[in-house]
């Protein structure tokens, strides 16, 4: 695959298979729930490629004001679904990441696990973050890495995301360069291979 890989059609087709195949996968539900203790309180939330919207149904239980915005019109159905069986309040909106059709200094929080590495502009993508974001306000952002210590099972790991058309990068020096000052990056996971950073805009 290469790095015209259309993510839209591929998440539009894998789409009612992919929250089962979370569910069989535990160990990757924690994995999203990561960005959780580094959200505020309180405040309106957007979560960013909620996909099926398992950790989007967390957040809306959670919070007053949840928002989620999707690329893929078959994952906001999905998501959709899942969170009126909750009997919970559906803000589901279809956006590209690097042209968010939300106002400027709009959410307290911003949630992302592992969408942004399928966004070619990630510093376009971490542009518009910081300014959907209120001063004070966190993104907390889970995905794939080349982790810092290079060890080859990562490498590896990451190498097959890359064949996939992801893009592995430093998300810490993109949040700097939008104008966001890095409160915390650490490396976990099956061979360090999943990087949780979070970001602060003052």
């Amino acid at each position: 695959m290469t790095r015209t890989f259309n993510y839209q059609r591929f998440y539009d087709r894998l789409s009612v298979i992919y929250a089962q195949a979370v569910y069989l996968l535990p160990m990757w539900r924690r994995y999203t729930e990561a960005v959780l203790p580094h959200l505020p309180d309180e405040g309106a939330i957007l979560e960013l490629g909620p996909g099926p919207g398992m950790l989007h149904r967390k957040l809306a239980a959670q919070y007053a004001f949840v928002t989620g915005l999707d690329l893929s019109p078959g994952m906001l159905r999905q998501s959709r679904l899942r969170l009126q069986r909750a009997e919970l309040p559906v803000r589901l909106v279809r956006g590209n990441v690097v042209r968010l059709p939300l106002a400027a200094a709009s959410f307290d929080g911003i949630a992302l696990t592992f969408m942004f590495s399928a966004v070619p502009d990630g510093q376009d993508a971490m542009n518009e973050i910081a300014r959907c974001l209120r001063p004070g306000g966190v993104v907390a952002l889970v995905d794939a890495c080349n982790p810092d210590n290079g060890n080859r099972f990562a490498r590896g790991l990451a190498w097959l995301w890359e064949r996939f058309g992801d893009f592995m990068r430093d998300e810490g020096a993109l949040m700097q360069a939008a104008g966001l000052a890095v409160v915390e990056r650490r490396e976990f996971g099956a061979f360090n291979s999943i990087r949780l950073t979070v970001g602060r805009k003052n």
